[in-house]
């Protein structure tokens, strides 16, 4: 389907995460959205975004200004979602034009990605006091036009994420899009680890719809003779211009998360509390002349009271330490706490559970979603009062 000329309408909170609350100037890093979504040539697995209304692809650069001011959150929530069989990631911020006036609620969006490179930026309520901008690359910053109600889709105009189109007033379905084989015996679509016939030519727009495959298996087994890959797409701009377009095939190669536990204890002075814990780590990679480009590493931190037999993460929505296994690589990444935001934990708690056991330790799990990306832990760093 693609674009179409109705505005979307925003889905509400309901279902969705609770990730934080009542945030004045912090930056906050949301959870890994489960794919990756390309902007300006490098991978984004996270968002991050402030109570000053704004959006940061992969870093805390702000790309995207939705009356951008001194404002804040009451509340801010994501849920990660399927849209025509394709997954997204969506926020929804509900906060105040003006940061002192709390529970106002009169500056309300919500913002989705699309795994297919997508934008959409749906606007509940906006009273038009502050910036609205988008850093379209390869284009230069665009001011946006945002009122109650508007919704706008950026559609990029490469594959890495650069020259975007901005529609007003519009939303995006996504398409179908599919791939089937046939060999000397006929039509065929992968399972259980092998091709497998499904019918004789011609090919059907059924068949594919049925049967098709969203990603192309690195599999042969069950193909005879010269088999010919055939490619379906509800695509109507494809469609009506077929020559313009050509499938290409490549090998993506990806680094697996790597889980780090401290071997030994810190112990506590005697008479001395942990006023704050800060990790010194580096996501940042250099190009041919020198300059830096940031990444998108990510580096998970848990806790061990009991010298690495249960470890705890941080829930800032409760206000709690809850346990994590650390063995569950998702749950880690999308549990653990965020280097970046070692600020936020209760050190008071965190003292009164180490009243007792004046020991402490800590687990990392460092994620690079591509082999392009930097993800360097090089210390931690435990002040005492």
């Amino acid at each position: 389907m693609g674009i179409v000329q109705t505005p979307a309408q925003p889905k509400g909170n309901s279902g969705m995460t609770l990730f934080g609350t009542s945030n004045d100037d912090t930056t906050v890093t949301l959870p890994d959205m489960g794919f990756d979504f390309k902007y300006n040539g490098s991978v984004v697995r996270q968002l991050r975004t402030s109570g000053n209304s704004w959006v940061g692809f992969g870093s805390a650069t702000e790309h995207l200004k939705i009356n951008r001011r001194d404002a804040s959150y009451n509340k801010l929530y994501y849920a990660l979602e399927i849209e025509g069989g394709k997954k997204t990631f969506r926020i929804r911020w509900e906060g105040n034009a003006s940061y002192s006036n709390w529970n106002a609620n009169d500056l309300i969006w919500e913002l989705t990605l699309f795994e297919t490179g997508v934008i959409r930026l749906v606007i509940e309520k906006i009273p038009n006091s502050g910036t609205n901008s988008f850093d379209n690359p390869n284009v230069g910053t665009q001011t946006l036009t945002l009122s109650n109600g508007s919704s706008l889709i950026f559609f990029p105009g490469t594959a890495d994420g650069k020259n975007y189109t901005i529609y007003y007033n519009s939303n995006y379905i996504p398409m179908n899009e599919k791939y089937l084989m046939v060999d000397d015996d006929g039509v065929k679509t992968y399972s259980g680890g092998s091709w497998s016939k499904i019918g004789d030519l011609p090919l059907t727009e059924e068949m594919f719809l049925s049967f098709g495959l969203d990603n192309i298996p690195q599999s042969y087994s069950g193909i005879l003779g010269n088999p010919k890959l055939y490619f379906y797409t509800d695509d109507y701009t494809k469609k009506a211009n077929p020559t313009k377009y050509i499938l290409e095939t490549k090998e993506v190669v990806n680094s697996k998360p790597k889980v780090i536990k401290q071997k030994s204890d810190f112990i506590i002075p005697s008479g001395k509390n942990i006023l704050s814990i800060a990790v010194d780590a580096s996501f940042v990679r250099r190009d041919a002349s020198g300059n830096p480009i940031s990444t998108n590493g990510v580096i998970r931190l848990v806790i061990s009271f009991d010298s690495g037999s249960s470890y705890y993460t941080y829930n800032q929505t409760s206000g709690v330490f809850e346990v994590i296994d650390i063995n569950d690589i998702n749950q880690f990444l999308n549990q653990g706490i965020d280097t970046n935001n070692t600020n936020q934990l209760n050190m008071d708690l965190l003292n009164q559970i180490l009243t007792e056991n004046r020991t402490i330790r800590f687990a990392y799990l460092l994620n690079k979603p591509t082999l392009d990306d930097v993800c360097k832990l090089k210390k931690i760093k435990i002040m005492f009062a």
